[in-house]
């Protein structure tokens, strides 16, 4: 028999996701001794230390704590949907699901996703979190999301992916470029001029390795962490661009103002994939999102708006 409770697993959540007993204790109504004094009667209970005290600098996580952590994520959303069912709701998939999305993909695809859930799980609630692809693989990985959506862009043995489309990368030219006409152009025939570089984790690599592949070595005049302002950038005449996501209708004034053109020669293309943590048991609330996902992607409602293949 367990000599721990999850009222002490929920109180060590709250002080790793917080960084601090303190903040950890104000956030959830508690005072910071008795909070003190669960976090030890925890640890004891595990013959672990989970946590590093630091005076006046809060607290981190030890080895232990850090591989307990997704753990005690894990477990209290299995209770919670443990006593949801108690409670009579078995027929219903309810409670709060935690997903995130690459941010790149989140504006085209959160809002779709968010209405058919509230349409057909309107007893579920959908936390989003919008991150690059570092974040949300580690977020996955330590249980803080319990699903995600982004690109299949890094290997990692904790997570498992599945594939809904691909996405072949075109370069996005102001609409008065000379190459703006064409059906294709070769990524060497943009070589002296100026690129706007989407500057996130893996993305930065994926791009410039793609360059790399033809014998160019880019020198990005622009960098943003946001393919909006990317597309900005082309479209006030300032620089091109090469990004995935080929939405239908930009959603800005702006969009006239550009042109997106297929690279001639090969490029790798990106698949959007489901990724969840490996060898963890869904449960019905991610396997409800799950199967919602993948009814919009069979019916081409996500794809489409990206020109997927």
């Amino acid at each position: 028999m367990a000599q721990y409770t999850l009222r002490q697993l929920e109180y060590f959540v709250a002080v790793a996701e917080a960084g601090s007993v303190t903040a950890a204790a104000q956030s959830i109504h508690l005072s910071q001794s008795a909070l003190s004094t669960a976090l030890v009667e925890l640890e004891r209970a595990l013959n672990v230390q989970l946590l590093l005290r630091h005076h006046a600098r809060g607290v981190t996580l030890t080895s232990a704590g850090e591989q307990l952590l997704a753990a005690s994520r894990l477990l209290l959303r299995q209770a919670a949907e443990l006593a949801d069912e108690a409670r009579g709701l078995g027929d219903e998939v309810g409670g709060t699901l935690h997903l995130a999305c690459f941010g790149v993909l989140a504006p085209y695809l959160l809002p779709e996703l968010l209405a058919e859930a509230a349409e057909r799980l309107p007893g579920l609630a959908v936390n989003t979190s919008e991150v690059d692809l570092a974040e949300l693989v580690e977020g996955v990985a330590s249980g803080r999301f319990e699903i995600a959506v982004g690109y299949d862009i890094t290997a990692d043995p904790r997570v498992e992916v599945t594939s809904l489309y691909t996405l072949p990368p075109y370069v996005l030219l102001p609409r008065t470029h000379r190459l703006a006409r064409r059906k294709k152009v070769k990524l060497a025939e943009l070589a002296d001029e100026p690129l706007a570089l989407l500057d996130l984790p893996y993305s930065r690599d994926y791009f410039t390795g793609m360059f790399r592949a033809v014998g160019l070595n880019p020198t990005p005049r622009f960098r943003s962490t946001s393919a909006e302002t990317c597309r900005a950038l082309v479209a006030r005449g300032l620089a091109y661009t090469v990004l995935n996501a080929r939405p239908r209708d930009l959603g800005r004034a702006d969009a006239r103002e550009v042109v997106a053109v297929d690279i001639a020669h090969d490029a790798p293309a990106l698949d959007v994939v489901l990724i969840k943590a490996t060898g963890v048991r869904p449960t019905r609330r991610v396997a409800a999102v799950e199967e919602l996902i993948g009814d919009l992607v069979e019916r081409g409602s996500i794809a489409s708006m990206f020109g997927a293949k």
